[in-house]
C-alpha cells in the first residue's frame, strides 16, 4: 500500500503521539509498505527528509505568519482544528503526487485531508484524545465535569476558560464548522473504548459511522532494552524508587502523587521524568527525596522504568490510553494508576497493578505502601504485567493497524 501518515507534529518534536506514529510508520515501511508522514513544518527542521524508508513533509501552517499567538508554543505549532489553506494547498500536490491508497490522520490536521479538492481518497482517523469534538480536547467543561457534547453555546465560553477569550472562541468556532466535514471521514478508530465511547454519539450524528478501538501501542523489546541501557546517573543510588513519567502537569495528577508521597510513613525516593507545565511543581518546592528531570532521551526513560519499583500515573483527567502505562508493564513494573479515561483497559486491578480512585492522594499513599510492603505480590505483577504489556506493544498492534489501513483503503466514505 502507499500510506500518507498525518499528524499535527513530527520529531524533532517529542511527545507519546509523536513516538507512536514514528513507530506506525517505520513498522509499515519495514513491511514493504510505502509511507509518507506530513506533518506541521518545524523550527530548524528539513521540509523533506527521508529516515528508516520512510519520507517526511513538514508543511507550514497559515496561522504561524498571520496570527502566531494563536499557538503555545512556537516549537510546537499544532493545526488548527479546521482545515488550514497553506497546508491544505501543499497537502494536495503531495496526494496527487504519492496517489496514496489510504490517508491515515491521527490530530487535527485531519481537516486539511477533507476538502473536495483533494483527489478522492479514504481517510482513516485515530482519535488519541477529544479534539475530534472539542477544542479543548479534553471533553471537560468549566466546571471540571464531564461535557455532555459540544454546542455553540457551550463550547465558546468553555475554551475560553484554557485558550483566553479570543483564542478560545476562535477555536471553539473553527471546531463547531469542521464537524461537517467528518461525514467525508472513511473510517473512525480511537486508541481505547473509552475514546470511542465517548466520541461516538457526535461522529454518529455527524457521519452516521461507527467508532471502533485500535489500541495504540509501544515497541516491543522494551524489558530488554531497558536493562541492555546504561543505568541513568540520575537515579537514586538503589532500585527502590518509584517513578513517574509524563508531562509535569496538574491534569496528569503530578502534585496529587507529590501530595500522596507526603502521607508515606517511609517513602523510598521519588524521580518524576517529563516535560514542564506551568501548573506543575515547582523544582524548589518538591519534598525531600523527590528529583525532577526534564528532557531525557527515551532510552535512558525506559532504563529508569525497568529498575523502579514501581510507576505511578496519577491523572486526574480521562486520559485515553497513556504510553507510560504500556511501557512500565512491557518493562515488567507493577503500576498504580487512576481508573480513568482508557487506563482499566490497560490495567488489570490487582493483578498486573493497582487503580485507585482518581484525585484520591490518601487512597494513593496506601497502594503504594501495601505495594511496597509485599515484595511477593509484586513480583506476581511485574510477570503479569509483561504478558499484559503484549496486547499493547507491537508484534501486536502493527498487524491489526495494517488490515484497518487495507480495508480503509478499498472502501470510500
Amino acid at each position: 500500500m502507499r500510506v500518507i501518515e498525518l499528524t499535527d507534529l513530527y520529531p524533532p518534536a517529542i511527545g507519546g503521539l509523536e513516538r507512536f506514529v514514528v513507530l506506525l510508520s517505520e513498522e509499515l515501511a519495514r513491511r514493504g509498505h510505502e509511507v509518507h508522514v506530513v506533518a506541521s513544518a518545524l523550527p530548524g527542521a528539513p521540509a523533506v527528509e527521508r529516515t528508516a524508508g520512510v519520507s517526511i513533509h513538514r508543511l507550514p501552517l497559515l496561522y504561524q505568519k498571520l496570527a502566531p499567538k494563536l499557538g503555545e508554543d512556537a516549537a510546537r505549532p499544532f493545526h488548527p482544528p479546521a482545515p488550514d489553506p497553506w497546508f491544505a494547498r501543499r497537502l494536495r500536490r503531495i496526494v496527487a503526487e504519492v496517489r496514496p491508497d489510504v490517508i491515515h490522520a491521527h490530530s487535527w490536521s485531519v481537516f486539511s485531508s477533507l476538502s473536495r479538492a483533494l483527489p478522492p481518497t479514504p481517510v482513516m482517523v485515530s482519535a488519541h484524545d477529544y479534539g475530534l469534538v472539542c477544542a479543548k480536547k479534553s471533553l471537560v467543561d468549566r466546571s471540571g465535569a464531564h461535557c455532555a457534547g459540544p454546542t455553540w453555546t457551550r463550547c465558546g465560553p468553555c475554551a475560553s476558560t484554557q485558550y483566553g477569550a479570543v483564542k478560545g472562541n476562535v477555536l471553539a468556532t473553527a471546531s463547531l464548522h469542521s464537524l461537517r466535514l467528518l461525514e467525508r471521514v472513511t473510517k473512525f478508530t480511537a486508541v481505547s473504548d473509552y475514546v470511542a465511547n465517548q466520541l461516538a454519539p457526535t461522529v454518529g450524528r455527524v457521519s452516521g459511522s461507527p467508532v471502533e478501538t485500535l489500541h495504540s501501542f509501544v515497541p516491543d523489546g522494551l524489558y530488554e532494552s531497558g536493562w541492555q541501557t546504561e543505568r541513568p546517573s540520575f537515579l537514586p543510588p538503589a532500585d527502590d524508587y518509584l517513578l513517574y513519567v509524563g508531562q509535569l502537569s496538574s491534569h496528569k495528577g503530578v502534585n496529587v502523587l507529590l501530595d500522596a508521597y507526603r502521607h508515606l510513613p517511609s517513602p523510598p525516593p521519588l524521580v518524576l521524568l517529563g516535560t514542564r507545565h506551568p501548573t506543575g511543581p515547582a523544582p524548589d518546592r518538591l519534598p525531600p527525596g523527590v528529583t525532577m528531570q526534564t528532557n531525557v532521551p527515551h532510552e535512558s526513560v525506559i532504563a529508569a522504568m525497568v529498575r523502579s519499583a514501581c510507576v505511578v500515573v496519577p491523572s486526574v483527567w480521562a486520559d485515553p490510553l497513556p504510553m507510560t502505562v504500556s511501557e512500565a508493564q512491557n518493562c515488567g513494573v507493577p503500576v498504580i494508576a487512576s481508573a480513568v479515561g482508557g487506563i482499566p483497559e490497560q490495567v488489570v486491578d490487582g493483578q498486573t497493578g493497582w487503580l485507585v480512585p482518581v484525585a484520591d492522594e490518601q487512597a494513593l499513599a496506601d497502594r503504594i505502601s501495601r505495594l511496597l510492603a509485599r515484595s511477593d505480590r509484586t513480583d506476581a505483577m511485574r510477570r503479569a504485567g509483561r504478558a499484559r504489556g503484549e496486547l499493547f506493544a507491537a508484534a501486536h498492534g502493527v498487524p491489526r493497524f495494517e488490515e484497518a489501513l487495507r480495508t480503509t483503503s478499498q472502501m470510500l466514505a
